[in-house]
């Protein structure tokens, strides 16, 4: 089964109007909706956001929490922030920590600072959890938990790495510390007005905090550990929920879901209804989908994966959303799917995910949200989908794309995906492709209005990815394009594990302009993940010679247009992460391999050329130091021209090495033209104009130069956090693509004012 790899998360609905909701993603992006989820608008908010809350009083106030961690090698650093809209989610201002008092920080994602070595007096740690006071809107609650550091896969933050509760009284202004709580994760925080108390939960922990003492009860829980809370309160009082794992002691199941009517101070089991069909010897499993209605918490939803035993004795998985109506007394399924069954309960309208991909797809909704004034509006978000229910259940429908009557998709906004690449057709400026992880290649025929998924007979193990494709330049409709499933590369989380011969892909060629596709690789390796595809122009239009790059494989060639394959690895070195292929006016042929790890070890990453059409190679000579060489980009009027965008090391605690070097003379001298702390993905030129250069980085912005990177301006109006390609679009003059790891495509005017407001109006300089 083909999963994708990113998620919808947290759907939150206004109090106020249950069309009102927001959601995140993975990978940076939060998501605004004042229609229902037809249309969502997309808003970024520096880091992750971890939390969302809506105003009890004030219908155009809303509050996110974006996570903080430490610096690591593809995240950067990061401050944990809270920020309020008062204008429905348009606009946004940090008011904690105090951002006014921050020292003057540059590239702040290049160091290793905490929190209170930037703002004199902040708190070190990151905000899991907000809540603001339903009887009071000045006062707000927010959960800290310890910081991560993901390069010592350590935790830091206070002295005993324990969980904070923090609280204004004044709306922001001023804050103090309640106190330190036991756990690490803040999972829910409960103000009881009528005793001075608030109930905080923690993943191992029920505590009573005493407000005006700080003084900590903490009250017994009926299980150890606690994956989510959640709970509200209606005309026949309070309840809270809580979700735990199933386990089995003595033949007896034990864990589930709980309910408490009294804060805390009582646990009621309710898994009744949970278990039926359940598979003997097996018990359901929760993700963290949890969503109770506020006004009426005697109604909530859950989502679970069942594994049920079929006829056949085999054991299937079914992805399930379950609902109770009485607090849970009883739960009833209101939406089952499986991979092998598809809608058990027909009663999902799905989109291109579900006719592409098989139903269980997207698996069980990694988060649910109720609406607080309607019990019967609930949205969830699993591996790749949002959708919802407006009639408590019975029916579901998608919210992440709209299907269009000559059977194209065009998006609603809710765009969670990684793009590699824009790619054009020569013969047909409305046409062109997008390479995507984790669900493999569209491709436009009206130049992006709507959209195609461009899959048909590539074999299942190779969809989760295309990386790149090319065009024959003389045949009209001939394409090439390589995939695999494995994703995200070369980023460095992905060199864990056992390596790479557990994945499996290769090249695929389309005669008819990639409406349909079959397998292109004899003589490349079955697991083969091919990352870049090269065909020479020169080459006869009968036999085309191509190039392709298979990652820990090095260079596979092709002289008969892709039929067979065979290495060409001859003068390589050891590390053969082989990434992308380029070729300069003169025929030189370069091949660029990514920096990775080997036995926990890092092999540098490196770039060789061939004079030779890949019969002998020879290495580059980079400057010394540089071992994080990302993309390769070629001036096309004078080749020796040529710039490499680098991925920096941390050296002493601080990013070094990184940046774009360029040559002017073929790489025999280089010189660092942008700053080396600054992780650069990729780079792209204007073919018209090459001396208008443009680059994306990980690091929330994206530049420009227009006179052969001797200067650079930030483009205006973009920042996302963790960008992937700037890609000039040679159809529409002064247009630019700018791809992400996250949110998809972003498209405008190559020189756009960096002047442009951002969606932060307080943020910082030198944070990005």
């Amino acid at each position: 089964m083909v999963r994708a790899g990113w998620g919808v998360l947290k759907p939150t609905v206004s109090p106020f109007d249950e069309n009102f909701v927001m959601t995140h993603c993975d990978m940076t992006a939060a998501y605004v909706s004042h229609d229902g989820g037809l249309s969502w608008n997309w808003k970024n908010l520096y880091n992750v956001p971890e939390d969302f809350e809506f105003d009890p009083v004030d219908s155009n106030i809303v509050y996110i929490a974006t996570k903080g961690f430490l610096h690591s090698d593809d995240r950067g650093s990061g401050v944990s922030l809270l920020l309020r809209s008062e204008d429905r989610g348009e606009k946004w201002k940090i008011i904690f920590p105090d951002v006014s008092k921050s020292k003057n920080v540059e590239f702040l994602q290049s160091t290793s600072l905490l929190p209170s070595e930037i703002i004199p007096g902040a708190l070190d740690g990151t905000i899991q959890k907000v809540k603001v006071d339903e009887e009071n809107n000045k006062r707000i609650f927010l959960g800290l938990a310890p910081l991560v550091d993901y390069m010592a896969s350590g935790i830091n933050g206070n002295k005993d790495n324990m969980a904070r509760l923090v609280m204004t009284d004044d709306r922001g202004v001023s804050w103090k510390v309640i106190g330190d709580l036991n756990g690490k994760n803040v999972k829910a925080i409960f103000p009881d007005n009528s005793s001075g108390q608030v109930i905080v939960f923690t993943e191992s922990s029920c505590q009573q905090v005493n407000l005006l003492t700080g003084e900590i009860v903490v009250l017994p829980l009926p299980v150890k550990s606690l994956i989510v809370v959640e709970g509200g309160t209606g005309k026949s009082g309070s309840l809270i929920y809580i979700q735990s794992r199933f386990g089995r002691e003595n033949k007896e199941d034990n864990g589930g879901m709980y309910v408490s009517s009294d804060y805390g101070k009582n646990w009621k089991q309710i898994n009744e209804g949970l278990f039926e069909g359940i598979a003997v010897g097996k018990v359901p499993i929760f993700r963290q989908g949890l969503a109770v209605c506020s006004s009426k918490p005697e109604v909530a939803y859950i989502s679970t994966i069942n594994p049920v035993t079929q006829k056949d004795g085999k054991t299937e998985e079914i992805y399930s959303i379950y609902k109770t109506e009485n607090g849970g007394e009883n739960w009833n399924p209101v939406l089952l799917s499986s991979s092998q069954s598809g809608y058990i309960s027909n009663n999902f309208s799905g989109s291109w995910m579900e006719k592409s991909f098989d139903p269980g797809w997207g698996g069980s909704p990694i988060d649910l949200g109720v609406a607080p004034g309607n019990p019967d509006v609930c949205y969830a978000g699993d591996n790749g989908r949002g959708y919802k229910t407006t009639d408590g259940g019975k029916t579901w429908e998608q919210v992440y794309s709209h299907n269009n009557p000559d059977g194209s998709y065009s998006n609603t906004g809710l765009n969670v995906t990684t793009c590699y690449g824009v790619h054009f057709d020569p013969f047909d400026k409305n046409h062109y492709f997008i390479c995507y992880t984790d669900m493999g290649l569209f491709h436009t025929f009206n130049g992006g209005k709507s959209w195609f998924h461009s899959i048909t007979n590539i074999p299942g193990n190779w969809t989760n990815t295309c990386y790149d494709l090319t065009f024959d330049p003389e045949v009209k409709g001939k394409v090439w394009s390589v995939w695999a499933n494995a994703h995200d590369l070369p980023r460095t989380k992905m060199f864990g594990g056992p390596g790479f011969e557990r994945f499996e892909g290769g090249v695929a060629i389309s005669f008819d302009g990639g409406l349909t596709w079959q397998k292109s690789n004899s003589g490349i390796p079955e697991n083969a993940i091919c990352t870049n595809i090269y065909v020479d122009p020169l080459s006869p239009a009968d036999s085309r010679v191509l190039y392709v790059c298979v990652f820990d494989k090095g260079v596979y060639k092709s002289t008969d247009g892709g039929k067979n394959w065979n290495a060409v690895n001859k003068g390589l070195g050891d590390n053969l992460f082989a990434w992308e292929l380029r070729q300069n006016a003169h025929g030189r042929l370069f091949v660029l391999f990514a920096r990775g790890e080997k036995s926990n070890n890092v092999v540098d990453g490196s770039i060789y050329f061939s004079d030779d059409k890949a019969e002998t190679w020879e290495k580059l000579k980079l400057p010394e130091g540089v071992n994080g060489p990302h993309d390769l980009l070629i001036n096309p009027e004078n080749p020796e021209i040529m710039y490499v965008c680098c991925w920096p090391k941390t050296v002493n605690g601080n990013d070094k090495f990184g940046g774009l070097i360029k040559t002017s003379d073929g790489g025999k001298t280089w010189k660092q033209v942008f700053d080396e702390r600054i992780r650069v993905n990729s780079a792209g030129l204007d073919p018209a104009q090459p001396e208008k250069v443009y680059f994306n980085t990980f690091q929330n912005a994206a530049y420009r130069s227009e006179n052969n990177g001797d200067s650079w301006t930030r483009i205006g109006g973009y920042r996302f956090k963790w960008g992937q390609k700037a890609i000039v679009d040679i159809n529409n003059q002064g247009m630019l693509f700018l791809t992400t790891y996250g949110s998809s495509v972003f498209y405008g005017p190559a020189d756009f004012s960096p002047e442009e407001e951002d969606d932060i109006v307080n943020m910082p300089n030198g944070w990005w």
